[in-house]
C-alpha cells in the first residue's frame, strides 16, 4: 500500500465526525468537563451513525450492482451511498438531540448531513472530492468552535492544513480526482460546516 492510500484511509471522510468529537471534548471549554459515561455514548451513537451503518449497506449495494467498487469512483453511484448516509447520519443527529449539554455535537451532525445533501445533488452532474470536502469541514468545524466559544485551537487547525495539503497531494497523485474536483470539495465541505455551525 503505498503513501497516498495511507494517507486518503487516515483522513477518510468517515472518520471526520470521530476526529471532531476528539476535539470537541479536548478544546479547553466547559465541554472538557462532560461526564465520562455520557462521551463514551456519544463517541458510540456517532460511530454507528457515521462510520457503521453506512459501511454495512455497501456491501448489499455491490451484490445488487448498485455499486461498483467501495472507493465509490463512479459519480452516478454515490447518490444512493450518500442518501442512506444522510438517513443514518439524521438517526444520530436524532439521538445526540436528547443531550441537551452536548448540543453543539448534534449541529456539527447536522452540518454534516447538510454537506452530504449537497455533494449528493452536486453528484448527478459532477464529481467532487468527498474526501477533501471531509476535511474541509473539520477545518470548518474548528474554525467556528473557536469562535463561537472563543477557544484557542490553533494547533488542531494548523494540524488540519498540514493534513489538508497531504491529502490533496494524495487524491491527485492517485488520479481519482482533477484539482478543480479536490478545491471544490473543499471549499464546499469548510464552508457548509462553518457557516451552519456559526448558524445554529
Amino acid at each position: 500500500m503505498n503513501l497516498s492510500r495511507i494517507i486518503s484511509g487516515v483522513a477518510h471522510p468517515m472518520l471526520m465526525p470521530l476526529y471532531s468529537i476528539f476535539i470537541v471534548f479536548h478544546s479547553g471549554t466547559y465541554l472538557d468537563y462532560t461526564p465520562p459515561q455520557l462521551i463514551r455514548v456519544i463517541y458510540l451513537i456517532v460511530a454507528i451513525s457515521t462510520i457503521l451503518l453506512p459501511v454495512s449497506v455497501l456491501p448489499l449495494l455491490k451484490a445488487q450492482k448498485l455499486v461498483s467498487d467501495y472507493g465509490l469512483d463512479n459519480k452516478r453511484e454515490r447518490i444512493i451511498p450518500l442518501a442512506l448516509s444522510i438517513i443514518f447520519y439524521a438517526l444520530g443527529f436524532y439521538l445526540l438531540m436528547k443531550f441537551p449539554i452536548t448540543r453543539v455535537v448534534a449541529h456539527l451532525q447536522l452540518a454534516a448531513i447538510i454537506s452530504i445533501a449537497v455533494i449528493a445533488g452536486i453528484s448527478t452532474k459532477w464529481k467532487v472530492s468527498i474526501h477533501m470536502a471531509g476535511i474541509g469541514g473539520f477545518l470548518g468545524m474548528i474554525m467556528a468552535f473557536s469562535i463561537l466559544f472563543s477557544s484557542s485551537l490553533r494547533m488542531y487547525f494548523i494540524a488540519g492544513i498540514l493534513m489538508a495539503g497531504l491529502l490533496a497531494y494524495s487524491r491527485l497523485k492517485l488520479n481519482l480526482h482533477t484539482p478543480s474536483q479536490v478545491y471544490a470539495g473543499f471549499v464546499l465541505g469548510f464552508t457548509i460546516i462553518f457557516s451552519t455551525l456559526l448558524l445554529m
